[in-house]
């Protein structure tokens, strides 16, 4: 049984995979918020609570797509206090996990790991990418770790009226907009495509954090089979 039991429920349902998180998905994801808190409770109490939407999300998405495989290999990039991380291994799920503060970044585990290059059926990265300065070179990484018809799932702190320059959260390098999803990182991904129709619009972000409204947004792709890549470069 993939679950514990004493956590006994029904898998939360993906509304949509690339999509605003906004005040709808956490409606949408309650339930599996209240899971995480069940799961992870000494790590959700150090949490904000309107961005725990991102890691419920990520879990959900993580056991849809699980269930597509026979004992996918999955990978977390950045698992270091990730409530989704922590909330998968609890409910029995095998997780290799990477993180710069338990004990490797991508760029150190990719070159070091040549023989891991396209053998992930999932891999999964909350909330990491706007901390990340080379995220063209972060996302094409992870595109090399996917194996063939592998899922990427991420999520990122998002604001589609960005300029270089506009002020961000402390730790952040940038916010995200539909052109850097869409365009920018779909580019360093050859061989990926997006996993559904995205809906990236927010006009009115709802979550406030050092005094600056954005909000969340989801990053969900899916590597093609060697034959489909073959075709598309033919065509």
């Amino acid at each position: 049984m993939r679950f514990v039991s004493r956590f006994f429920r029904r898998k939360q349902l993906v509304a949509r995979f690339n999509c605003i998180l906004n005040d709808d998905a956490r409606v949408h994801y309650k339930p599996t918020i209240k899971l995480l808190w069940r799961l992870t409770p000494e790590m959700m109490r150090r949490k904000i609570a309107e961005a725990n939407v991102q890691q419920a999300f990520v879990l959900a998405s993580v056991e849809h797509v699980a269930s597509e495989f026979e004992n996918p290999k999955i990978l977390c990039v950045g698992s270091f206090e990730d409530t989704a991380a922590a909330g998968l291994n609890a409910l029995g799920y095998t997780i290799e996990e990477i993180d710069p503060a338990i004990n490797s970044d991508l760029d150190t585990f990719y070159r070091a790991h040549p023989e891991k290059h396209e053998s992930y059926e999932i891999i999964f990265s909350t909330s990491v990418l706007e901390h990340v300065a080379d995220d063209e070179l972060f996302v094409g990484q992870i595109n090399d770790l996917l194996a063939p018809r592998g899922v990427a799932i991420m999520t990122c702190d998002f604001n589609d009226q960005y300029k270089p320059g506009d002020l961000l959260p402390p730790t952040d390098v940038r916010f995200y907009t539909k052109r850097d999803l869409s365009m920018r990182l779909m580019a360093a991904m050859p061989g990926c495509r997006l996993i559904d129709q995205p809906i990236w619009n927010c006009d009115t972000p709802d979550f406030t954090y050092a005094g600056l409204h954005y909000t969340f947004a989801s990053f969900v792709v899916r590597k093609e089979e060697a034959k489909n890549r073959a075709h598309g470069l033919l065509a």
